[in-house]
């Protein structure tokens, strides 16, 4: 054997016996600890499904009459109401804010205007399907405390346009409604 290779077959033969002696010193180390995770959740509220500061509330479709129409009725967002989801502890009030042209169609509190903006079509809400139950500027539905597990719970608004025979010219008519949602 050639003297060269003695102090390599002798390193490898120490490793070899450090190895069979001291098992540990040989084996890999572990770190452990811990990694923190965080959210914070605020309360908050979707209507019909949207979250954020400006939402759809839905619409208010009267459809298609004769000029010479007496009344007629519609209920906002259509047969289902405004669909309101909450957070578990919030109470939600609704209030009904203003439109661009109330009071401007009497005896009804609220007007569409036609496009023209020669004539007003009065119209106004109510909270009951009867529509005995007037919804006022300003007026406002408390809904129920939200429950985990609850689901949403359902604004039901219904309109009744009221026509003035012979008076109003053939055209569309349209009005914005001002609400708002606050918890």
């Amino acid at each position: 054997m050639s003297l060269s290779r003695t102090p390599r077959i002798i390193g490898i033969t120490s490793t070899l016996f450090a190895i069979a002696l001291f098992p540990n010193l040989v084996k890999a180390q572990t770190v452990s600890g811990t990694i923190d995770a965080s959210i914070t959740l605020e309360a908050a509220c979707s209507v019909d499904g949207a979250e954020g500061a400006a939402v759809d509330f839905g619409n208010l479709a009267f459809g298609t009459h004769s000029a010479l129409f007496d009344e007629a009725d519609a209920q906002v967002a259509g047969t289902g109401g405004i669909s309101v989801l909450c957070s578990p502890g919030v109470t939600p009030t609704f209030t009904l804010l203003s439109g661009l042209h109330d009071n401007q169609a009497s005896p009804a509190v609220h007007a569409m205007q036609d496009t023209a903006a020669t004539a007003f079509v009065g119209y106004t809400l109510y909270t009951d399907v009867a529509r005995t139950t007037e919804l006022a500027l300003n007026g406002e539905i408390v809904l129920s405390e939200f429950t985990s597990g609850s689901g949403s719970q359902s604004i039901d608004l219904y309109g009744r346009a009221f026509g003035d025979p012979g008076n109003l010219p053939a055209g569309t008519y349209e009005d914005t409604l001002n609400v708002e949602l606050s918890w």
